[in-house]
Order: structure tokens, then C-alpha cells, then sequence
């Protein structure tokens, strides 16, 4: 669900990464390892905000949005493509402050799962909607959950600009009926749905 752009900033942030003073080569290759998982995982946050999401349509509980969510729907890009059976669990850490454990199952859904371990930051209190994900404690991006069930059983979020949404539930997987209602919902939010692809259960 959190991601940026594969061809810019995380291309440089490798490259600076290589290059940092005091930095082993054990630490330097586990960064790496690490990185495209993030990546991967984080399909939300993939490139520098230019335009804006519709605004949330609800505001957050944020008790009640703490726990395990599902990928679902997801709109791809060039790092997801050996991603399956995707889902994060949120835990607070502080005041306005996340945990997020992220979990992706590497070449197929029965694959060795790999977890990276992200923050994120709460950025608008009235609707407690918008969060900042922090990646490698360095690489800041925006993402705003839009929409969401009465009882919590799914959620619509994209990246700020609202190019990369994706709906995610606590089950792995919703019925097709269910899937193309919420794909209606998010046409109608304004987001776009044409490269939505299906990966739940």
C-alpha cells in the first residue's frame, strides 16, 4: 500500500546509500535486500505529488483502524510485480504516531513472505484521515485513506495525488460483487480504476 517511485528517488537513495561513511558492506546488502520488499509493498506512495485526492470521505476512528488490512484491489506498478498475498498490520506507537509491519509473499502466494518494518505519521487531525509513511527512518510520503466501511471491514486509500489507489479489507479476500461496488465508489470519489487490479483471495 506505501510505496514511491522506483525510478527516481529510491534509484538515488540506493546510489547515496552505497556511498554513506561508516556504512559495512553487511549493512549496505541487507538495505538492499530490504528495499524493493518496501517498495513492493508500498504501491500507494509511488511517485511525488502533483495533483491532490479527493478529500476523505470519513473521518478515521483511529482505535478501530488499528489491526491487520488485506490488499484487495491495487493499482500496479513496475516493483509489484512479484508481490502476492499482501497485507500490513497498524499498531500505535505515540501519540499520532504508527507501526505499520508490512507482509508480502515473494513469486507466489504460497512464497517465502518477506516484512519490512515502516512508520507513519498522523497528518490531519480533524478527519485522521491523512498519514505520512516514513521509510528507512529517511523517506517521507503522503497517503490519504478516502473512503471506508460503517463497521471497518474495508477501506479505500491512495497516494496524495490520487493516482495509486487501492482497497484493502480484514479478510484476504471480497466477493466479486463487492469488489466491483467498491470500484464503482471510487469512480465516483474521482479516483481513477482502469489498471485496478484484482489480487485478494
Amino acid at each position: 500500500m506505501l510505496g514511491f517511485d522506483t525510478k527516481g528517488g529510491a534509484g538515488r537513495f540506493i546510489q547515496g546509500a552505497s556511498n554513506c561513511v561508516g556504512a559495512g558492506d553487511g549493512e549496505f546488502d541487507a538495505m538492499k535486500r530490504s528495499l524493493p520488499i518496501a517498495l513492493a509493498l508500498s504501491v500507494l506512495l509511488a511517485l511525488p505529488v502533483s495533483a491532490a485526492a479527493p478529500e476523505p470521505a470519513r473521518s478515521l476512528d483511529l482505535n478501530r483502524f488499528m489491526g491487520r488490512w488485506y490488499e484487495i484491489l491495487r493499482t500496479p506498478n513496475d516493483r509489484q510485480k512479484n508481490c502476492y498475498a499482501a497485507y500490513q498490520v497498524w499498531s500505535r506507537k505515540g501519540p499520532g504516531r504508527f507501526a505499520i509491519s508490512q507482509h508480502c509473499r515473494k513469486g507466489s502466494r504460497s512464497g517465502p513472505e518477506e516484512v519490512v518494518q515502516t512508520e507513519a505519521r498522523l497528518l490531519d487531525h480533524p478527519s485522521n484521515a491523512k498519514f505520512q509513511a516514513i521509510f528507512f527512518g529517511v523517506l517521507k510520503k503522503d497517503y490519504w485513506v478516502i473512503d471506508r466501511a460503517e463497521d471497518y471491514s474495508w477501506m479505500i486509500a491512495t497516494s496524495a495525488d490520487g493516482r495509486f489507489p487501492a482497497v484493502l479489507a480484514r479478510t484476504p479476500g471480497l466477493s466479486a460483487a463487492k469488489q466491483a461496488e467498491l470500484k464503482r465508489r471510487m469512480a465516483q470519489l474521482g479516483l481513477p480504476t482502469g489498471q485496478l487490479q484484482a489480487v485478494g483471495a
